[in-house]
Order: structure tokens, then C-alpha cells, then sequence
């Protein structure tokens, strides 16, 4: 008996019918052609207003930042920062470390790496700054300590009906006014800020470069903050006063 010889499984529509039914299974957990085809993008926008601060002249800045996943596939932030150079020299490069959650907050939260899907959007108030090496820490911890301690005695023993402020020994100061001698960076100039969003992948990481300009006053507001550290101002505690406010501009040339 001459054996029967089976059809290809390519000729049985069963197969084909049971293949397409698979293949729209996994194309329906696809995103869409379009999206795929899109490159990976990040928009980013900036308030047109930036904060300067310090902390024992240790600088500080305050941006609002918006970020927008314009592209098609997710993309994860992984990071932010802002070198300053003034009249074209170098200063620093101040990472983000921290943001407020919302408008109303009074504190912020570590920032840490995060992710945007398509058509996603982050916007929050952001600080950069440098945290403090660790020899430094050590030393602005203890005299901070001894500073309040020094505050804390002479509270106690005033008058309680007085309202007199109370001043820290000038010798528990004097390590802050040494420190922000050795730290403060602005003076009065014309400068740059280059703020880079790292992106993973790294071909979707953003940088451009604004423009502000730190006037006389501007200094002067700045380094007067000193006077309050006899208090504990600025070092014990902070005050939302402590900052100057400045225009900010996009910077369309290199000088």
C-alpha cells in the first residue's frame, strides 16, 4: 500500500488562520506604528524666573522645570544639572538633589531618578546645589551645634517678657563667616547657566543655555545675609527671604 502523503502545513488555511490570530494577539500589546517610528525626545522648559541662595555661602539655585516626553518610546530621567560660568569662566556644576512636591509645599523630597511615558509630563520647583564633603559637613554640623546650644543658654536665661534678640558669641560665628568667604560665587557679572537633563537612553538627554545677570545689589542682597547668622539665620534655620529673585533668558549665542 502506497503511503498517503500529508498537504504542507503551509497549504492548511487552519494553520494560517490560527497564525494570524496569534500575530494580531501580539501586535494588539504593541504601541501604535506611529509611535515606534518617533525618536526618542524630551522637551523641557524652564521658568523665566531664577532663585539665587546660598547656605554659609554655598551656592544654590531654584528653577522650575517642566519636562515633556515628546517622543514614541518611555524614557527614563535618570538625572539633572546646571553648570554656571560667569563672564565666560567655569564656577560649578550644581546637581539636582531635591523639588517640591506641589506649589503649596513647604519642604522638599529627594529627587531620584523617574520615568515619563509618551505624552508624559513632569513640572516641578527644583534646587541644585552641591551637597557639602564630608570633612566639611563634620565641621558645619559641630559648630552649628555649639552655636545653638549658645543661643539656647541665653534664651533661657532672658527675661521671659523680652523681646530682645539673642545673639551666638562671635567667636561660635566666625567659622560661617570663614566658610562663606571660601564659598560665595555670586558676584556681580553676566552669566551663563547650562542646564542638561541626562536621559536613558543617552540619545535622548536635553541641554541648552540661559542667560541671567547678578547686579550690584543683587551681591550686596546676598553677602548682607551674613549679618543674621549671629541669630542662627540662614545656618539654624532658613527663611524663604533669603534668596534674590532674577530675570531669566534663554541664551541664543556664545560669546
Amino acid at each position: 500500500m502506497t503511503p498517503e502523503i500529508a498537504d504542507p502545513f503551509y497549504l492548511d488555511w487552519k494553520f494560517w488562520s490560527m497564525f494570524i490570530s496569534l500575530l494580531a494577539m501580539v501586535l494588539s500589546q504593541l504601541p501604535p506604528v506611529h509611535l515606534l517610528i518617533r525618536p526618542r525626545r524630551l522637551d523641557v522648559e524652564v521658568h523665566s524666573r531664577i532663585q539665587l541662595m546660598h547656605r554659609a555661602g554655598n551656592p544654590n539655585i531654584g528653577l522650575v522645570v517642566g519636562i515633556n516626553n515628546s517622543g514614541g518610546r518611555v524614557l527614563r530621567i535618570r538625572s539633572m544639572q546646571v553648570e554656571m560660568r560667569r563672564d565666560g569662566q567655569h564656577l560649578t556644576t550644581l546637581p539636582a538633589e531635591a523639588y517640591f512636591e506641589t506649589p503649596s509645599s513647604t519642604s522638599t523630597v529627594l529627587l531620584v531618578p523617574f520615568t515619563l511615558k509618551p505624552g508624559e509630563s513632569w513640572a516641578h520647583a527644583v534646587a541644585f546645589y552641591q551637597m557639602f564633603d564630608r570633612l566639611t559637613e563634620k565641621s558645619f554640623r559641630q559648630h552649628l551645634s555649639q552655636l545653638k546650644e549658645d543661643i539656647r543658654l541665653k534664651l533661657e536665661a532672658s527675661p521671659p517678657d523680652s523681646k530682645l534678640p539673642v545673639e551666638a558669641a562671635e567667636e561660635l560665628v566666625a567659622p560661617f563667616t570663614t566658610m562663606f568667604e571660601r564659598l560665595f560665587i555670586w558676584q556681580t557679572g553676566e552669566y551663563i547657566a547650562s542646564l542638561t537633563v541626562i536621559a536613558e537612553p543617552g540619545s535622548a538627554s536635553y541641554s541648552k543655555k540661559y542667560r541671567f545677570t547678578v547686579y550690584e545689589s543683587d551681591t550686596e542682597e546676598l553677602r548682607g545675609q551674613v549679618k543674621g547668622y549671629r541669630y542662627g539665620a540662614g545656618i539654624a534655620y532658613d527663611r524663604p527671604e533669603l534668596m534674590v529673585t532674577i530675570p531669566l533668558t534663554e541664551h541664543t549665542h556664545d560669546k
